[in-house]
Protein backbone atom coordinates (compact mmCIF):
# COMPACT_ATOMS: atom_id res chain seq x y z
CA UNK A 1 0.00 0.00 0.00
CA UNK A 2 1.46 3.26 -0.77
CA UNK A 3 1.94 6.37 1.75
CA UNK A 4 0.48 9.87 0.10
CA UNK A 5 2.34 12.78 1.22
CA UNK A 6 0.73 16.49 -0.46
CA UNK A 7 2.64 19.24 -1.05
CA UNK A 8 1.52 22.78 0.06
CA UNK A 9 0.99 24.09 -3.33
CA UNK A 10 -0.89 21.18 -4.24
CA UNK A 11 -3.40 21.28 -0.81
CA UNK A 12 -3.51 25.20 -1.89
CA UNK A 13 -5.02 24.29 -5.75
CA UNK A 14 -7.47 21.97 -4.28
CA UNK A 15 -8.82 24.43 -2.10
CA UNK A 16 -8.80 27.12 -4.95
CA UNK A 17 -10.70 24.13 -7.08
CA UNK A 18 -13.22 23.37 -4.50
CA UNK A 19 -15.71 23.25 -7.28
CA UNK A 20 -14.22 19.86 -8.41
CA UNK A 21 -12.60 18.93 -5.36
CA UNK A 22 -14.61 15.46 -5.31
CA UNK A 23 -13.33 14.34 -8.27
CA UNK A 24 -9.69 15.25 -7.49
CA UNK A 25 -10.47 13.24 -4.37
CA UNK A 26 -11.16 10.40 -6.61
CA UNK A 27 -8.42 10.64 -8.82
CA UNK A 28 -6.21 10.48 -6.15
CA UNK A 29 -7.54 7.60 -4.52
CA UNK A 30 -7.25 5.49 -7.91
CA UNK A 31 -3.89 7.38 -8.48
CA UNK A 32 -2.80 5.61 -4.87
CA UNK A 33 -4.29 2.22 -6.34
CA UNK A 34 -2.62 2.16 -9.32
CA UNK A 35 0.46 4.98 -9.31
CA UNK A 36 2.02 3.80 -12.26
CA UNK A 37 -1.07 2.40 -15.20
CA UNK A 38 -2.97 5.76 -14.39
CA UNK A 39 -0.17 8.19 -14.70
CA UNK A 40 1.60 9.35 -17.83
CA UNK A 41 5.55 9.64 -17.13
CA UNK A 42 6.78 13.56 -18.25
CA UNK A 43 9.96 14.59 -19.66
CA UNK A 44 12.52 17.12 -20.23
CA UNK A 45 12.52 19.20 -17.18
CA UNK A 46 9.51 17.47 -15.28
CA UNK A 47 11.68 13.59 -16.44
CA UNK A 48 10.61 11.74 -13.04
CA UNK A 49 6.98 13.25 -12.52
CA UNK A 50 3.45 11.76 -13.59
CA UNK A 51 0.75 13.49 -15.00
CA UNK A 52 -2.95 12.26 -14.93
CA UNK A 53 -6.06 13.79 -16.01
CA UNK A 54 -8.58 14.52 -13.65
CA UNK A 55 -10.84 16.01 -16.14
CA UNK A 56 -10.40 17.58 -19.77
CA UNK A 57 -7.54 19.96 -19.73
CA UNK A 58 -6.90 19.19 -15.68
CA UNK A 59 -4.69 17.51 -14.16
CA UNK A 60 -2.52 16.39 -11.16
CA UNK A 61 1.38 16.46 -11.30
CA UNK A 62 2.62 13.35 -8.90
CA UNK A 63 6.00 12.03 -8.40
CA UNK A 64 6.22 7.65 -7.19
CA UNK A 65 9.77 7.53 -4.88
CA UNK A 66 9.78 3.53 -6.03
CA UNK A 67 10.07 4.35 -9.50
CA UNK A 68 12.01 7.54 -9.35
CA UNK A 69 14.73 5.70 -7.87
CA UNK A 70 14.70 3.00 -10.35
CA UNK A 71 14.75 4.78 -13.03
CA UNK A 72 17.64 6.72 -11.52
CA UNK A 73 15.65 9.80 -11.66
CA UNK A 74 15.79 10.58 -7.82
CA UNK A 75 19.02 12.49 -9.02
CA UNK A 76 17.82 14.67 -11.38
CA UNK A 77 14.68 15.49 -9.34
CA UNK A 78 16.51 15.94 -5.84
CA UNK A 79 13.66 15.82 -3.52
CA UNK A 80 14.89 17.65 -0.35
CA UNK A 81 13.57 14.54 1.91
CA UNK A 82 14.78 11.93 -0.76
CA UNK A 83 16.72 9.75 1.91
CA UNK A 84 14.03 9.41 4.55
CA UNK A 85 10.98 8.61 2.01
CA UNK A 86 9.91 5.65 1.94
CA UNK A 87 9.91 4.07 -1.63
CA UNK A 88 6.14 3.41 -1.05
CA UNK A 89 5.53 7.27 -1.56
CA UNK A 90 3.34 9.13 -3.76
CA UNK A 91 4.06 12.54 -3.73
CA UNK A 92 1.47 14.90 -4.94
CA UNK A 93 2.75 18.02 -6.14
CA UNK A 94 -0.06 20.20 -8.34
CA UNK A 95 -3.17 19.67 -9.49
CA UNK A 96 -4.88 22.52 -11.80
CA UNK A 97 -5.71 23.63 -15.77
CA UNK A 98 -3.00 21.39 -17.72
CA UNK A 99 -0.70 25.15 -18.54
CA UNK A 100 -0.63 26.52 -15.25
CA UNK A 101 0.20 22.84 -13.21
CA UNK A 102 2.93 22.47 -15.47
CA UNK A 103 4.22 26.44 -15.23
CA UNK A 104 4.01 25.61 -11.36
CA UNK A 105 6.01 22.46 -11.21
Amino acid sequence: MSNAKFEKAFLKATRKHAGIKKQIEQKVLQIIEHPVELGEPLKGDLRGFYSCPVKRNFIIIYLYCEICRKKGDDEYVACEDCATTPNETIKFLIVGPHDEAYRLK
